[in-house]
């Protein structure tokens, strides 16, 4: 492996753009992959139900057909009722503890880091990219890119909104101006993270070039080449760990008559050099 460690991207030649793009990087862990996937069904569904539920005649957001097919599925909006608040409760349970326990070491430390320079750059070149108004390179980044840091950000501003209000709604806890606002906020928030959803999934589902990191939540991995144009900063705080890893296991000046202890290695970081 190689100790020098580039402090900013440098073109590759073919043969190390080669090696790393079939080099497999661990990305996520299984209990935030399978959180994802739960928040995303859990979400679809709630949104779904939660659509058929408005149904006032002054304002409604789903056609008729809509609301009657899942009056139909479910028995009677009686019943629609009770699935959303159920599935609304199930996931509150499920995500309020890992918001609460998570949010030292993964959602503080990783998705809702204070942006820096790069990060506000990031934005702005990146939105111009979009609108065909820039062709100048992106600034490095984390873990987590600017966009994805701006999503979670509003996530987890507005899901206590969701989760107050709902349970508000859901039990009718306080008069009928307390349910009535809660209403008014409930929908508000619930706006804005299924705005916020649909940028999140036309990027990391549908734009070509983020690709690798939709399957990341499937996989748990992403190519090194990948990790080094799209998030620089994290590629190369893996390979600083890596490197002193190696340097730790291997001390210098120490041959085949080591004296170090045998046994398993040191836990390894979640990379290799493809060099």
């Amino acid at each position: 492996m190689s100790s020098v460690i580039p402090v900013a991207p440098v073109p590759l030649t073919k043969e190390q753009a080669e090696a790393m793009l079939h080099h497999q990087i661990k990305k996520h862990h299984v209990a935030i992959i399978l959180v994802h996937w739960f928040n995303a069904m859990t979400w679809i569904l709630e949104v779904s139900t939660g659509a058929a539920l408005i149904s006032s005649r002054y304002f409604r957001v789903a056609p008729d057909w809509y609301i009657a097919m899942f009056n139909g599925l479910l028995g009677g909006r009686a019943n629609l009722l009770q699935f959303h608040i159920a599935l609304g409760v199930t996931w509150i349970l499920v995500f309020l503890p890992y918001g609460l326990f998570g949010f030292r070491t993964y959602l503080r430390g990783e998705m809702l880091k204070v942006t820096d320079r790069d990060d506000m750059r990031w934005l702005i070149i990146r939105t111009l990219q979009i609108l065909g108004k820039s062709d100048e390179p992106l600034p490095p980044q984390g873990i987590y890119n600017a966009g994805q840091k701006a999503f979670s950000m509003v996530v987890w501003m507005m899901t206590p909104v969701v989760m107050v209000t709902g349970v508000t709604m859901a039990f009718r806890l306080g008069s009928p101006w307390v349910v009535g606002w809660a209403v008014v906020l409930h929908f508000l928030a619930v706006g804005m993270i299924v705005a916020g959803l649909v940028v999140h999934v036309y990027m990391g589902a549908i734009f070509p070039e983020e690709k690798p990191a939709f399957f990341s939540m499937i996989t748990g991995t992403v190519n090194e080449l990948f990790a080094y144009n799209h998030h620089f900063k994290w590629w190369r705080e893996m390979k600083v760990a890596h490197l002193a890893w190696e340097q730790k296991r291997t001390p210098k000046d120490k041959g085949v008559g080591s004296d170090e202890p045998e046994g398993e290695p040191a836990e390894k970081p979640a990379t290799d050099s493809p060099g």
